[in-house]
């Protein structure tokens, strides 16, 4: 197994993507924390699963953009588990709004939770990944952030927010190094419920992964096995990188 031994915390793991990376991490021989914010019977149902699957697992409630909640997460998992060697700053969210129409408090929320949430998690996590000797970052970007996506729902704030990831990723690469990899993912369309509650729908979903190479949405796992690869010793010499797996979506 892949991950045999490790330790994970998977930032908004109670559905999609972050789900997905729980359980593979689980799979592959990982301890889980479940990072959510709102929904914890989704939360306890994920937990459930991998500890199905025979792996330990805790739920932990925090909203990411908030450091006093993100400081007593971090210090539960590390109660719990003793270490965190794989960090997943999955957490998200988004709602379409026209940029003429775009609130103030609407791009405040945006940022903060995806940018922000992801620099105060890896603030938190990073201090112990040091002292450890060893550890990986992986940050979920998006291709909207590369291709300034509008045609879903227009996301000004979101599309900035995975823009600024992956600079961040950069950044933290380099002052990490060679102690921690820091890496990130780009996803495509994906199929799960993220992009109805940005705004769009399954019909638009759907249309809009047409213009994809494979013509199809990503399935969650597609981008969990991505997970396991950056947080495994498969990319040992990988850092500093987003991998985009749009599905030829943002080819130009």
């Amino acid at each position: 197994m892949k991950l045999e031994g490790k330790t994970a915390l998977v930032t908004g793991a109670s559905r999609g993507i972050g789900r997905a990376i729980a359980l593979a991490f689980a799979a592959e021989g990982a301890a889980v924390a479940i990072n959510f914010a709102r929904k914890r019977e989704k939360a306890m149902e994920v937990e459930t699963r991998v500890k199905d699957i025979g792996r330990e697992a805790i739920i932990v409630q925090a909203d990411v953009s908030n450091k006093k909640q993100v400081t007593t997460m971090v210090s539960k998992v590390l109660e719990t588990f003793g270490k965190i060697d794989i960090l997943v700053n999955n957490a998200g969210m988004s709602k379409g709004m026209d940029i003429l129409e775009l609130t103030e408090e609407a791009w405040d929320r945006v940022i903060d939770v995806n940018m922000k949430g992801t620099f105060l998690v890896s603030q938190a996590v990073a201090p112990h990944m040091m002292d450890a000797g060893e550890g990986v970052i992986i940050n979920m970007s998006s291709i909207a952030g590369m291709v300034g996506e509008t045609s879903t729902a227009p996301a000004l704030h979101y599309n900035a927010a995975k823009q600024g990831i992956v600079a961040m990723t950069r950044t933290m690469a380099k002052a990490f190094a060679p102690t921690i990899r820091v890496n990130a993912i780009a996803p495509g369309v994906t199929w799960t419920s993220f992009h109805e509650l940005a705004g769009g729908s399954e019909k638009k979903m759907l249309e809009r992964s047409k213009d994809s190479l494979l013509g199809r949405p990503a399935k969650p796992e597609e981008m969990a096995t991505i997970a396991v690869f950056l947080a495994s010793s498969d990319s040992s010499y990988i850092v500093g990188q987003t991998i985009v797996a749009d599905g030829g979506l943002g080819m130009p």
